[in-house]
């Protein structure tokens, strides 16, 4: 035993001497030469072997050499394709026997492969030469070919030579195994414009038969994505001569595989394939592919069977998985032709829309069901040429559809439900792409349905050029549409129409309230709008709100805070609805004279109105939303009664600051101009105006105006005034400023102040009574207005007539609507006689006559308009003679010369109750029958208008005795 380990040890020892040893002794160029001998033979590839090289016999026999470079046909002019820092060839163990070094494997380790295609279709690793059993330049030789009997037979010697190049080629080719390890790779080929870079590339490749298997497994990394390839190729002679081979080749990147299996051949070109693809990202696929996906769906399954020719090809049973989308159908490609023609059929029952989303790269949160049943054809070469020539027939359908993260609850005050579309249903039926797409559907949004229906030239928006499209909208709250052209950028041009029937509740329910008001009810629009970015315009846009109609041209930017520039001409501007309550504020005037109070109007009349204006708080916030400049004419602006003929304006917003400048206002036969300003950016709103007016109708002015309608003739009136409050009663109350009107030609309606105190009666004394038909003319009347806090007050009142002058002062109360006023009119008692006489220079105004202070008092729809008592009584004994030279009614009763009439007794009763307010009680045909003593009567007088004691006693008691 000890014999045997003793010898086994000195074997052991031996083989390793040998291994040691024996490579020294080897000769190391003559096998360096055959090897690069073999490798020119059997490649055709020219290798540089400049560093050192060594031998080694384990773990096998091989060749080891640092520095090495490979060149092909290039090789002459020194360019090689690879180069590496070692290259390790195997070799046979019987060359070291009989002498001759044969080949049988190559390792590569750190290579830097460049592989070039020139625009000549010549490449760099191409053979140096042919290989075959004769010199490549013999066989090359017209001499040495057969003769060809006709032209056929030539181009058939031609391809023979050729294919038997190849076969002699391939027939020289038998290595064991090819490695490459950590090499990086370049491919350029001079029809694209970037090269492709592969790196971190390990490469086996084995083929010691290529009548055999050839077997590949390879993994690299190309465009920063980890690949891993492998499969087999069953004899590589056979397909390269026109053999039908099995082929099986598997693609991976991490989960992502691709799979090909089948059988294919060369001459003629055929394949029975079946292509398998499957993995958890659609993204990484694509981008295997050079494409780029916003957002990835998920997982991706793919299963075909392909077979085709040179002139077809044919994809049967395609099953496609995108998420859960599950895509079936069929397609055919017809090659034969110039231009390949390719039609199939697409099927797609119970997808989910969430998928559909995400894959046109909308990953929104959404559910629902799609279907789809398409048949497309189209004919091209490139992408660009089969989308041109893509036509479609068929159907898609959407149920039970639900999308949120829209990201609207912001624009419509916070409503999460804004944030999705609910109970989604559509309808697209496709008659070709020559024929429009029509589309019918509905959904819910914030509760509310609306109905879609539309058509669109869908070849055209894939060709990427603007197409017609059609749209309506219909919802209880609004329809909408649009008819002209869009385009897949975004850009739109056409026909809009919108109309509702609340457009302030609609408003509201989009978040934008513009608070409580009766207008802004019905709106209606259609014109031509065009949207390009975020710039919308609109030309020749008819619209009617409320009551107003007109048109308008103009351009609304988005981009940031919204700016709208516009340029409108009304048919009529009606206002009612906007300015809250009538124009005349105090309503209709009452149908008798009522109040009452002390003769010398000290005391309030019991019957003055308290206020007419509204309380209802006026929301101005909206001015802040949007910046406007607008230019208005109108052919009519009506306000309640007010009636305002041709107007032009200009009206700027900005940040919430609205300015009117009223160029031209023609109203009531006058004219003028004006500018008012409404700051509702303010904590409390502000506004201010300026006007002035001339040449207007009184009458209807005022009464259409304030149902003041006492006063007639051509006015002029300048207002100046500023105020602030957030109602229409606080606006007038915080009024300050002044104002001056001037009245020409004109009269007082109801009253005709000489003939009443010519014939002067009992109701001169209790308070003058309106008489239509009556009125005192007068050549001017006019005053000038300090306005505090809404009070107007004038001690300049001046009227001139004929028969009358006055002067006065007062103040009108527009908060409470009413009149604290104070006139002394002049008059004659007769106009027989008298003939104007003119005045010198610098004479006084004198007239003769009776002069009665008059009050006119109460509110401004029903004033008290009578005589100051306590005026006339200032000076007794005068104001009796005064009335006894002018007579009347009233003077001849008090003398005995005439008797009442029962007319007059009735409206005495009446005036004394109504003027008293029932503090008296006076039987006015008690006292002419002598029923009561005359003294009674008086003092009851004096108790009823709060006289002082025996006033009247004085004097008409003393004047009736005498």
């Amino acid at each position: 035993m000890r014999r045997l380990l003793i010898g086994l040890g000195s074997l052991v020892i031996m083989l390793i001497t040998a291994i040691l040893v024996v490579p020294l002794f080897l000769p190391k160029d003559e096998i360096k030469r055959q090897v690069v001998e073999q490798v020119d033979q059997r490649l055709g590839w020219r290798v540089r072997l400049d560093g050192p090289v060594s031998l080694s016999l384990f773990p096998g026999f091989k060749l080891v050499a640092d520095d090495i470079g490979v060149s092909g046909e290039a090789g002459a002019d020194g360019i090689e394709f690879a180069s590496a820092e070692r290259i390790e060839f195997g070799l046979a163990w019987a060359g070291l026997i009989s002498g001759n070094i044969q080949v049988t494997g190559v390792t590569l380790e750190n290579p830097d492969i460049y592989l070039e295609v020139g625009p000549d279709g010549a490449t760099s690793w191409e053979p140096r030469r042919a290989l075959g059993s004769q010199d490549p330049v013999a066989a090359a030789s017209p001499e040495n070919r057969p003769a060809a009997t006709n032209p056929d037979q030539a181009q058939g010697n031609d391809a023979g030579a050729t294919a038997g190049t190849s076969a002699g080629y391939l027939k020289s080719i038998g290595v064991d195994q090819l490695e490459i390890v950590g090499g990086t790779l370049t491919y350029k080929d001079a029809a694209s414009e970037e090269p492709i870079r592969i790196s971190d590339l390990n490469l086996t490749v084995q083929a010691p038969d290529l009548s055999g298997s050839v077997d590949l497994a390879s993994d690299f990394t190309i465009q920063d994505i980890p690949l891993t390839v492998s499969g087999s190729l069953t004899n590589p002679l056979g397909f390269a001569s026109g053999d039908q081979v099995p082929v099986d080749l598997s693609v991976s990147s991490g989960e992502n595989t691709l799979s090909v299996s089948g059988e294919t051949g060369l001459e003629p070109t055929r394949a029975d394939l079946t292509l398998a693809a499957s993995g958890p990202s659609l993204a990484a696929l694509a981008t295997l592919a050079g494409q780029t996906l916003n957002t990835d769906p998920g997982a991706f399954g793919l299963d075909a069977k392909i077979s085709g020719t040179e002139a077809a090809i044919s994809v049967a049973d395609l099953h496609l998985t995108l998420g859960e989308l599950s895509l079936g159908g069929a397609a055919d490609a017809d090659l034969s032709g110039l231009i390949p023609e390719i039609s199939g059929r697409l099927v797609l029952k119970d997808g989910s829309i969430a998928n559909l989303l995400q894959l046109a790269g909308q990953p929104l949160p959404a559910s629902g069901k799609l279907g789809l049943d398409l048949a497309f054809e189209t004919v091209g070469l490139t992408g660009d040429e089969l989308v041109a020539g893509l036509d479609l027939n068929g159907s898609i359908s959407i149920s039970d559809g639900e999308i949120g993260g829209l990201n609207l609850a912001s624009a419509v005050g916070g409503d999460p439900d804004a944030d999705r579309l609910t109970n989604l249903s559509m309808d697209i039926d496709l008659q070709g792409l020559e024929n429009p797409i029509a589309l019918s559907g509905a959904l819910t949004w914030r509760g509310e349905g609306f109905s879609l229906t539309g058509q669109a030239d869908t070849g055209k928006l894939l060709a990427g050029a603007a197409a017609p499209v059609s749209v309506t909208v219909k919802g209880n709250r609004l329809s909408a549409g649009f008819d002209g052209r869009a385009s897949r950028s975004g850009a739109v041009d056409g026909a809009v129409r919108v109309e509702t029937a609340d457009l302030r509740g609609l408003m509201a329910w989009m978040g934008q309230s513009i608070g409580a008001g009766d207008g802004l009810k019905t709106f209606k629009a259609s014109g031509i709008f065009g949207v390009t970015g975020d710039s919308i315009s609109f030309e020749e846009t008819r619209f009617t709100l409320d009551s107003t109609s007109g048109e308008a041209n103009g351009k609304i930017d988005l981009a940031g805070k919204p700016k709208v520039t516009a340029r409108l001409a009304l048919r009529e501007l009606v206002l009612d609805p906007y300015l809250g309550g009538s124009a005349s504020g105090g309503g209709n005037r009452a149908s008798g004279s009522g109040g009452n109070g002390s003769a010398n109007g000290a005391a309030k009349p019991a019957g003055a109105s308290t206020s007419g204006w509204s309380t209802t708080p006026i929301d101005f916030s909206g001015l802040k939303a949007v910046d406007v400049d607008f230019k208005v004419t109108t052919n009519e602006i009506r306000w309640d009664k007010i009636k305002i003929d041709q107007s032009a304006l200009s009206t700027t917003i900005k940040n919430g600051v609205l300015t009117a400048n009223l160029e031209k206002l023609a109203l009531y036969n006058g004219a003028g101009s004006g500018t008012v300003t409404l700051n509702g950016a303010s904590a409390t709103p502000e506004l201010s105006a300026r006007f002035s007016l001339a040449g207007l109708d009184s009458y209807p002015l005022l009464r259409d105006a304030a149902d003041f309608g006492w006063i007639e003739g051509k006015a002029a009136i300048n207002l100046d005034v500023k105020s602030k409050g957030g109602s229409e009663q606080l606006l007038v109350k915080g009024l300050n400023g002044t104002a001056d009107y001037e009245f020409v030609d004109g009269a007082i309606r109801g009253l005709n102040i000489p003939k009443m105190l010519r014939g002067l009666s009992v109701e001169t004394l209790l308070g003058w009574q309106e008489n239509p038909s009556e009125k005192t003319d007068f050549s001017s009347l006019s005053a000038t207005f300090q306005i505090d806090n809404g009070i107007a007050r004038t001690d300049d009142l001046s009227l001139t007539g004929p028969l009358i002058r006055m002067t006065g002062k007062g103040t009108t109360d527009m908060p409470q609507q009413s009149l604290a006023w104070r006139v002394e009119p002049r008059i004659v008692a007769s106009l027989e006689g008298q003939a104007p006489q003119p005045r010198r220079k610098g004479e006084g105004k004198k007239m003769a006559g009776l002069g009665v202070p008059i009050v006119v008092d109460g509110s401004w729809n029903d004033p008290r308009i009578y005589p100051d008592i306590a005026g006339i009584l200032q000076n007794p004994e005068a104001a009796y003679k005064q009335l006894q030279q002018t007579g009347g009614e009233l003077i001849s009763i008090l003398q005995g010369n005439k008797e009442p009439s029962q007319e007059l007794v009735d409206q005495a009763n009446k005036v004394i109750e109504r003027a008293t307010g029932g503090q008296t009680q006076i039987d006015v045909q008690k006292v002419i029958d002598g029923e009561v003593d005359d003294e009674e009567v008086l003092k009851a007088v004096e108790e009823g208008f709060g006289l002082p004691s025996g006033l009247l006693g004085n004097v008409f008691g003393n004047k009736k005795k005498n």
